[in-house]
């Protein structure tokens, strides 16, 4: 079978999206099938390579409004697109998806569409826009897809909510790659090193993008509450975008610069091992899919703090401590729960690592995006 994968960034780029479409991809070639990308060329990046046995396009993009590439270049893709099977879109908010979606119109090719959650900016402007934009558009991409996956059942219920049927709409989770992880985390001699240089401290991780939909004001303003009862808490950021200068400020003006440390651009070694050296994983954001962070703190045995939102409270409601988005002072208090109740904290990681195992690995997701993609080729 010849699949297409159809997304708005890619590998090097690597947000959650993108590494679920890499690792599907990889997943999805290791069974057989052949699998190429299209996406935007966001950097100065080769228009044509092969990653990991995966052939990769890239469409020049002209501007990228609400981080949404717009590629005038993609029009060229429709001559190219006739030669495959099956074409996977990612994000029904994607300049992309829609044009695939026209495409096939008069290509007529099975459409699978990856819904990555419900997106919530924090604004009301951009947030009235979104609501606007799922009522035409993004019905139409949704009613141009032969089948939707979900990635969770809140999700589910949001999709039906526009008029599609239950039948076209699938539940399948995000994942981890375990044989990575187990590889990144085998030298004992970066996780020693950090060990050793944060002995004397208690470690609350967060990573993802530095922006304001991830919630990191709610983060940074918890930090003063739980500093006073905590003076050797250290929080670690990993991560960019274009709240982190506004963040940083905040940080100086609330006095909490000193228990803050914002990395970015880490190998995966290390990031991998921040993850095993904290005590708390926490993801404070305020519209997500199934988020890939958690599930690889849940992995390195962190007890995980997020909000309770949809997408997250499907999957997590029993496994992570859930507050409310927006909520600074709920946040302090689990924090501070979590480092007052040992057998909880304990508890918490060891539940967690079986139910990532059980749940959430590539081996099962792709074999059942397989099966799904059988069902539809004719």
């Amino acid at each position: 079978m010849k699949i297409l994968q159809v997304c708005p960034y890619f590998y090097p780029y690597l947000a959650g999206q993108e590494r679920y479409v890499l690792q599907l991809s990889k997943k999805l070639s290791k069974h057989g099938e052949n699998v190429e990308v299209f996406t935007t060329n966001h950097l100065d990046l080769p228009r044509f390579e092969l990653i990991e046995n995966i052939s990769v396009q890239r469409f020049n993009m002209v501007s990228a409004p609400l981080n949404n590439p717009i590629s005038i270049d993609f029009l060229h893709a429709f001559n190219k697109m006739k030669s495959f099977d099956i074409i996977h879109i990612h994000n029904e908010h994607s300049f992309v998806s829609f044009i695939t979606c026209l495409y096939n119109i008069f290509l007529k090719k099975p459409i699978v569409l990856t819904c990555h959650g419900q997106l919530k900016f924090g604004s009301s402007f951009k947030d009235l826009f979104e609501t606007f934009y799922s009522k035409t558009i993004g019905r139409f991409i949704f009613n141009s897809a032969t089948k939707i996956i979900s990635l969770s059942e809140d999700d589910k219920k949001y999709i039906a909510s526009f008029g599609i049927n239950d039948n076209k709409i699938y539940i399948l989770p995000n994942a981890i790659d375990i044989e990575y992880l187990d590889k990144c985390v085998s030298n004992l001699e970066i996780y020693n090193e950090l060990r050793g240089k944060f002995v004397d401290k208690r470690l609350v991780l967060y990573v993802g993008r530095i922006i304001p939909r991830k919630g990191i004001e709610y983060l940074i303003k918890s930090i003063e509450i739980v500093t006073k009862k905590y003076s050797d808490v250290l929080f670690i950021l990993i991560g960019d975008g274009e709240y982190k200068q506004t963040a940083e400020k905040l940080c100086e003006e609330l006095g909490v610069s000193d228990h803050v440390l914002f990395l970015t651009n880490l190998s995966d070694e290390s990031l991998f091992a921040y993850y095993k050296l904290s005590d708390i994983f926490i993801l404070p954001s305020l519209s997500e899919g199934l988020p890939t962070t958690i599930l690889e703190a849940m992995y390195f045995d962190t007890p995980v703090i997020s909000t309770d939102i949809p997408g997250i409270r499907s999957h997590f409601k029993d496994m992570a401590l859930l507050i409310p988005p927006k909520n600074e002072h709920e946040l302090a208090e689990k924090i501070i729960k979590l480092f007052s109740e040992n057998e909880l904290s304990t508890a918490m990681s060891i539940n967690c690592k079986s139910y990532v195992l059980n749940n959430y690995t590539w081996d099962r997701v792709s074999e059942s995006c397989l099966k799904m993609y059988n069902s539809i080729y004719k």
